[in-house]
């Protein structure tokens, strides 16, 4: 016989008043926001030593650099809140562009879009089916399909460089709207969209209880395939987005043309707050992380710093933000006592 404690929890934890109703104390603030004041303040420090950082043609730049991890971040961090991952990153964005390069000489550029979110949306589909009706461990099963979907671009584009030529799909990476590249603008919808989808809806809670529990979520009768399936199509979708942004930008696509980014967008997540087991996470943070890498690697392009010592740096901020997200946890999980 089941157990009704899963849904008497939810019910309980939805019933009591949310923590941030209470008062923080200023260590508290500190440990919740520290990502964003440390981005905050270096931005800062960075446009004081770097004149030429503080351009506003570099950061838009920077906006523009931002938002293609940013976007596949804000759907990484639904799946790894859920406890899932996708590593097919590099294999979605390929065959997204490259659908697009063949739509466009036969289809208007709303139908060549549309068609070409439409397999993002697809691939994210089959990778959810896979890893929550096959059972296979999502770790595994994505990055196989990783390198099934690279293998299909390379053939639909015999290991060539297809090139769009598409003014008004160009001005996607190119143009800009109120000062702002529409790509940025493009991440902060899509950021927000989830963020409301995970704060604000039955999915979202959902989705934060199997991420915490799949076990209980599963005894408190949740629909933890339907919600995961859910999430990787999001996912799929974002990512593709993400995928056309960065075609417009290159003016091209290919199979190689994102090949290793799904490391990128797992640390963009990671560093934005999201906790590895599942449970938790916040699309303020993972816009933050994005805006941070992408400053970071502006800042040192402008230095002319090897790209090897860009690796390095990437890394210590990587391995800085996980203590500061572990200390984090230790201090909410106390003000939670």
């Amino acid at each position: 016989m089941s157990s009704p404690s899963g849904r008497i929890a939810t019910e309980t934890d939805a019933a009591a008043p949310p923590p941030s109703r209470r008062a923080m104390s200023p260590t508290q603030i500190l440990a919740r926001y520290a990502l964003q004041l440390f981005t905050v303040a270096a931005l800062v420090t960075v446009s004081l030593v770097l004149p030429d950082f503080r351009q506003w043609s570099n950061l838009q730049d920077v906006m523009l650099q931002s938002s293609f991890a940013g976007l596949s971040a804000a759907g990484m961090t639904l799946l790894i809140i859920g406890g899932t991952i996708d590593l097919s990153v590099a294999g979605i964005i390929a065959l997204t562009a490259v659908t697009l390069a063949n739509l466009l000489g036969v289809a208007p550029l709303g139908v060549a879009l549309i068609g070409s979110l439409a397999v993002g949306v697809g691939l994210g589909l089959i990778n959810g089916l896979i890893v929550t009706k096959l059972k296979f461990p999502p770790f595994i099963a994505t990055y196989a399909m990783l390198n099934v979907y690279l293998a299909a671009a390379f053939i639909w584009t015999h290991a060539s460089t297809l090139p769009l030529k598409n003014d008004a799909f160009l001005a996607l990476a190119g143009d800009e709207i109120v000062g702002v590249p529409p790509m940025f603008l493009l991440l902060i919808i899509g950021a927000l969209a989830c963020s409301f989808l995970l704060q604000r809806t039955r999915f979202g809670r959902d989705l934060r209880a199997i991420g915490s529990s799949e076990a209980a979520s599963r005894m408190a009768g949740l629909a933890v395939d339907r919600t995961r399936i859910l999430a990787f199509v999001l996912f799929g979708l974002l990512t593709s987005a993400a995928g056309l942004g960065l075609a417009s930008l290159l003016s091209s696509a290919s199979a190689n043309m994102s090949i290793g980014y799904e490391l990128n967008v797992v640390a963009v997540a990671v560093v934005g707050g999201t906790r590895l087991l599942g449970g938790s996470g916040t699309l303020l943070g993972t816009v933050t992380a994005a805006i941070l890498f992408a400053a970071l690697d502006n800042a040192l392009n402008l230095l002319n710093v090897s790209s090897y010592w860009q690796y390095v740096v990437a890394g210590v901020v990587l391995a800085v933000a996980l203590v500061a997200a572990s200390r984090r946890e230790r201090v909410e999980e106390r003000s939670r006592r």
